[in-house]
């Protein structure tokens, strides 16, 4: 049982934000560390990473402050051409 408790504490943890069309390069998203309860230091000792579907880093984690920025200008058509909503 303990085993079991440990395991499960140590999984990922996962997020979802959402973001206006047309948003700006660097601009804030969200708080990973706050969000999720952790403490700054953390993210770096757990190998925090935002992963995406696709080849494209669409965003940015600074880990000495927990902040998530768009990496570039977002445009919902390029991001999802054939799609009304994109995830």
């Amino acid at each position: 049982f303990l085993l079991l408790v440990c395991v499960c504490q140590s999984g990922a943890e996962s997020l979802r934000y959402s973001v206006p069309e047309e948003m700006e390069r660097d601009s804030f998203v969200g708080n990973i560390a706050k969000d999720l309860g952790v403490p700054v230091s953390q993210l770096a000792a757990r190998k925090a990473r935002v992963v995406s579907e696709g080849n494209e880093q669409l965003f940015r984690l600074h880990q000495n402050t927990g902040v998530l920025t768009a990496k570039e200008s977002l445009d919902r058509e390029h991001i999802c051409p054939q799609s009304d909503t994109c995830s």
